[in-house]
């Protein structure tokens, strides 16, 4: 029977491409007795949804309507309307169009009752992942499982190497997506010559 050559397509096999990497046998499923591969599974879940939380990759970017606007009664610190965070929601990037809002816990509050979207980083199933994030995570996976498994400093350098390697490609990969975005907001900027503007007007041109 031919093998079957393609990139990974599932966690298991995200799961199984780390776990060969540090020399051990590769799994069915992740119902097994064997508690490496239940720790690998473990370990792989906070792994994944720790780096979608933490980095603007932008393949997880979503952008949804804000909805309906809640009264803030009585109002907080100024602000004055609120929504709840969306559900599949990581980690919020974004309002637009540009408005002044804070996150507070699972709400974002806001001055405003105008439309409002937002931006923002979800979960993404493995069959969307870009080749190189998916080697990315495969080697970062293997450098956690690894030193409970070998005591080979030239494996774990070996695997930290392609750690090192594939998160660059991974980055810079996802960098090439769209051009770079000019800052939209400049708050020191702006504090600074609000006060100069004041009865002591040292900044003021």
């Amino acid at each position: 029977m031919p093998i079957t050559i393609a990139s990974a397509q599932t966690d298991i096999e995200i799961i199984n491409q780390a776990i060969m990497l540090c020399g051990r046998t590769s799994i069915v499923s992740v119902q097994t007795n064997d508690k490496f591969s239940t720790d690998a599974a473990a370990f792989y879940g906070s792994l994944v949804q720790s780096e979608l939380s933490s980095n603007r990759w932008r393949f997880a970017l979503k952008y949804a309507d804000m909805g309906t606007l809640t009264t803030l009664t009585p109002e907080f610190e100024g602000w004055q309307f609120y929504w709840d965070l969306p559900g599949d929601l990581l980690m919020l990037h974004r309002i637009d169009p540009w408005v002044n809002y804070t996150v507070f816990g699972e709400r974002v509050l806001t001055t405003t009752q105008e439309g409002l979207t937002a931006i923002y980083s979800q979960s993404v199933p493995v069959s969307k992942w870009p080749e190189a994030f998916k080697m990315y995570i495969i080697y970062a996976l293997a450098d956690m499982l690894a030193i409970s498994v070998t005591t080979s400093d030239r494996l774990l350098g070996r695997i930290r190497e392609g750690l090192q390697t594939w998160q660059a490609r991974a980055l810079f990969a996802d960098g090439q997506n769209s051009p770079t975005r000019s800052l939209r907001s400049s708050p020191w900027v702006n504090a600074r010559f609000k006060w100069g503007n004041g009865s002591r007007n040292y900044w003021s041109r």
